[in-house]
């Protein structure tokens, strides 16, 4: 059998120059646009439809103008020309710049969440980028190109509410990725629950806050009080933003413990059946006052003026919930 030809011979060094080359220009770009493009372009353009499923089509449709050896002739040529291998050279060093200069993140939604909205900023000046995920799109990403600065961007969860800002540094040209909300960064919060009792218990039952009352809350180093016009059979939480308090007292709803020890020091008569039909009144449709956050130590003056006067009491914040009662007649 004959030998066969050196591939040096067969090809020629220009053609094999070229084919490594080209390999290696085609590789490191594919890896550089699936990796930091493709997750943008899927999103805005395709809407579901892949990138690969649109290159294929594109393939397959240009492909069909051709016959495959007028196609591979056409290669063969082009792998043979002087004037390909300066240009692929050319390519290396933008290509490096590319993966250098890339930072992307992509955000993937936990799989207890349906609706994950997050704000991702890159520097105190920089405008947030918002990212919403949702059941059907569980994942997407946020890119920096051509920034040469090291980035370390903030991921603030808007929704669900109740995660601390967290920092995520990322890295030059390999995507970073992160489950959000993340549960290590669940953010404490010390409220304060307020409760109607004593003479207060006329309260019960109406449909309506009476109006006599004002609820005058003084936090530490403002000035001014907060205040509340008219009072309900409800408890009142304060300690944190609406957006903050709404859950968490549907988090706090269980810890009853105190609230039911109190009514049965007040009464030793009354029933389990009474006690939860009280603590109920007060749990199940609560009031809130928004407020900035609190923190262990702080202490809260709390007035409630009505037709009996004022009352006044303090409360020591020290745990994540303080339970305080209200009295409506003055000591």
């Amino acid at each position: 059998m004959p030998e066969s030809q050196p591939w040096r011979q067969k090809y020629g060094t220009r053609f094999v120059v070229n084919a490594v080359l080209l390999a290696i220009v085609w590789t490191l770009s594919w890896i550089w646009f699936n990796a930091h493009v493709k997750p943008h372009i899927s999103a805005l353009l395709f809407s579901g439809v892949s990138v690969a499923t649109i290159a294929t089509f594109a393939v397959a449709l240009f492909g069909s103008f051709f016959d495959k050896g007028e196609a591979d002739n056409i290669l063969r040529a082009l792998l043979r020309s002087e004037k390909l291998t300066p240009a692929l050279i050319a390519l290396l060093p933008v290509i490096a710049v590319a993966h250098l200069t890339t930072f992307t993140l992509y955000l993937k939604a936990g799989d207890k969440f349906d609706d994950v909205r997050v704000n991702v900023t890159s520097g105190e000046w920089s405008r947030p980028r918002p990212v919403a995920l949702s059941s059907s799109e569980k994942q997407k990403a946020v890119s920096y190109f051509f920034t040469f600065r090291p980035v370390t961007v903030h991921v603030d969860t808007q929704a669900p509410s109740g995660y601390r800002t967290i920092d995520v540094p990322l890295r030059r040209g390999i995507p970073v990725q992160i489950t959000v909300p993340d549960s290590k960064a669940v953010k404490p919060f010390y409220l304060v629950r307020l409760m109607p009792l004593y003479e207060l218990f006329q309260l019960r039952g109406r449909k309506e806050p009476d109006m006599r009352y004002v609820v005058r809350v003084f936090l530490p180093g403002q000035e001014k009080p907060i205040e509340r016009a008219g009072l309900s059979f409800r408890a009142i939480y304060f300690g944190a933003s609406l957006n903050d308090l709404k859950p968490q007292s549907k988090n706090d709803r269980p810890l009853v413990t105190e609230l039911r020890n109190t009514l049965l020091a007040i009464d030793r008569d009354i029933t389990p059946t009474d006690i939860d039909a009280i603590v109920a009144d007060w749990l199940d449709d609560p009031e809130f006052i928004p407020t900035p956050e609190l923190k262990p130590g702080d202490k809260v003056r709390v007035e409630l003026q009505g037709p009996a006067g004022k009352s006044e009491m303090t409360v020591n914040v020290a745990a994540q919930l303080n339970n305080a009662f209200l009295k409506g007649a003055v000591d």
